[in-house]
């Protein structure tokens, strides 16, 4: 999935109102941000697939037992918890750290109906799982557009309003942002891979999509 990541953040923003939104929203997409560097260093392989390119969404094939694997993503949540507590002044409760570690294991609740089947519990694991649902462009833009819209509703419904400043005082904020990450969505359904070099193009483009997102949420509470 895409945008739908950022969901677990936000739903989780109202339970931890100390933890940056940036941060919550990040552990959700954390995984793929890991697989994108592991891959510049041939750890992980990006590769595009032909035979995938009339199937639907997201025409890769990729080989990331590492970073998407439920263990891996449990290990990046708990090294992301560990690194905010190391680098924040304030008193960081455990249950802080919970929702970050969290929010990156749901990435797997999430890309288990989405993907292909190369999804693995363990990064060794023989069984590779997914249901496929990328093979289905409008299905899989229109349930990942619901899931991070009912994330988005929980955080400005249920978030106190000292991590809601951000787009209260700017009224544009938060329907630009949502334009901005439908239409990230739109193009990760419908749009067309650009250029076969996955590694050098894909890979940076995908990446800074994620960052800048992440980025643009964490706007909405500063």
């Amino acid at each position: 999935m895409w945008i739908a990541h950022y969901a677990s953040g936000l739903v989780a923003k109202p339970f931890v109102p100390r933890v940056p939104l940036s941060l919550l929203t990040l552990a959700g997409a954390l995984p793929d941000v890991i697989f994108f560097l592991l891959q510049f260093f041939g750890i992980e392989t990006f590769n595009l697939d032909a035979s995938l390119l009339r199937r639907g969404c997201f025409p890769y094939s990729n080989d990331y037992p590492y970073s998407h694997s439920l263990l891996g993503m449990t290990v990046a949540g708990v090294a992301l918890a560990a690194l905010y507590r190391s680098t924040t002044n304030r008193l960081v409760a455990w249950k802080d750290l919970a929702a970050i570690v969290a929010a990156s294991a749901s990435h797997f609740l999430l890309e288990w109906p989405s993907h292909r089947a190369d999804i693995k519990i363990t990064p060794h694991d023989s069984n590779a799982l997914g249901a496929g649902m990328f093979d289905h462009t409008v299905v899989t833009f229109f349930a990942e557009c619901a899931i991070f819209l009912a994330g988005l509703w929980v955080y400005t419904a249920f978030a106190p309003m000292t991590t809601k400043a951000g787009y209260k005082t700017h009224r544009n904020r938060l329907p630009g942002i949502v334009l901005f990450l439908i239409g990230a969505q739109a193009h990760f359904s419908f749009g067309s891979a650009p250029t076969n070099e996955t590694r050098w193009v894909h890979a940076p483009l995908f990446l800074g999509q994620v960052l800048a997102s992440c980025w643009l949420l964490g706007k909405l509470e500063s």
